[in-house]
């Protein structure tokens, strides 16, 4: 008698489904054991299934479709599949897995992205801009690193709005509507001997690239990382490897030295430190404050104003800014301009204008999710 595949896998799920097992416990063991026939390993095909059936009975295969996560650390979990069907935990886990290897710390961020066309031709302090499908938003993103041999570009970035989302819940293989860069002009790096970049929270990952294009070109980096807490901290280790000098602060103390990156700033230089530039990059507030500092010292300063982009092209107005006395655009004519030109003020508040659209924006798509589940 043949049965076709189909049919197969729906007699498995009826009979799991009847004994009490969640509905996706069935699917993932009805198609593991129905699949492990079609490759030839039958000792976990139909065959095996009668040993279900009797370890359920017996209560030694536990139907609760409940994983729980013994330890855990930002890299690693500890799972205890509490006896669970072995194909619905292992699937579970790796799916944790998957999470974990994206995450970079709590709710921010890592992809690679194969775009081959624009890693073999950006730059760091390049943006690229990004669209999840036809209708979507188009929105702006610092390449954080790239590999021109692999044809990758990394980006990193912040759950904030609508389309960061739906962008983290994109898994391996997928792919964008729209991956255009690469953008904007690039940092300038040349003859530059000793620099000072100051980064803040996810800016950080713009200031990475910065950082390392500096290094590889014998330039003396002192990299100035803050976060609010550890549980913030991204790219530690990359920072170290690309700097001669690496400080973390953070708000609370938790990691690395308590205070603000002015204040780490400021001790290097009445150490004697004497920079070329200061690059900084992060929230506004914090590179309003390290350009007053600078300006106290004479240090050129340069700022990024990537946070204040939308639109990437000029057309949309929103990242306008005032920088000495006259109108730009962030996108287009930047996005790093002199630190000391720019009224941070007026950019400030035109970036609030966009903060209770993009929440609700967020959340309607948060509710979207949990009803597909």
């Amino acid at each position: 008698m043949k049965i076709m595949k189909d049919n197969e896998i729906a007699l498995v799920k009826e009979i799991l489904k009847k004994l009490g097992a969640s509905e996706e416990d069935c699917e993932l063991v009805a198609e593991a054991t129905i699949d492990a026939d079609l490759k030839g390993f039958t000792s976990h095909g139909l065959g095996r299934f009668p040993q279900y059936l009797i370890s359920i009975d017996a209560g030694t295969i536990n139907l609760e479709d409940n994983i729980t996560i013994e330890k855990e650390t930002p890299a690693i979990a500890l799972i205890n599949g509490n006896s669970g069907f072995g194909q619905a935990v292992s699937y579970k886990a790796m799916q944790l897995a998957i999470k974990k290897a994206k995450e970079l710390t709590n709710n921010i961020f890592l992809m690679d992205v194969e775009a081959p066309r624009v890693a073999s031709h950006c730059e760091p302090g390049q943006f690229v801009i990004v669209k999840m499908d036809e209708k979507g938003e188009r929105i702006p993103l610092t390449i954080c690193d790239y590999n021109r041999e692999k044809g990758t570009i990394t980006i990193i970035f912040q759950i904030v709005g609508a389309t960061t989302e739906k962008l983290n819940h994109l898994n391996e293989g997928d792919y964008l509507h729209d991956f255009v860069g690469p953008l904007g002009k690039a940092t300038h790096t040349d003859g530059l001997k000793k620099v000072a970049v100051v980064g803040g929270g996810v800016g950080c990952a713009i200031a990475y690239p910065v950082a390392k294009k500096l290094h590889s070109l014998g330039c003396e980096v002192h990299a100035i990382c803050g976060f609010r807490t550890k549980d913030l901290v991204i790219l530690e280790n990359e920072f170290k490897n690309a700097s001669s000098k690496y400080v973390l602060m953070s708000d609370d103390g938790s990691a690395g030295e308590k205070g603000l990156v002015t204040d780490a700033l400021k001790q290097l230089i009445e150490g004697g430190e004497k920079y070329d530039e200061v690059i900084t990059i992060g929230p506004l507030i914090m590179m309003k404050f390290v350009c007053q500092l600078t300006k106290e010292y004479g240090i050129k300063t340069v700022a990024s104003m990537n946070p204040i982009m939308i639109d990437g092209t000029g057309m949309c107005g929103g990242c306008r800014l005032t920088v000495g006395g006259k109108m730009v655009f962030a996108c287009v004519d930047g996005p790093e301009f002199d630190g000391h030109q720019i009224d941070f003020d007026e950019a400030m508040s035109r970036s609030n204008m966009y903060y209770g659209f993009e929440r609700h924006k967020h959340e309607d798509t948060c509710n979207l999710f949990k009803e597909v589940k």
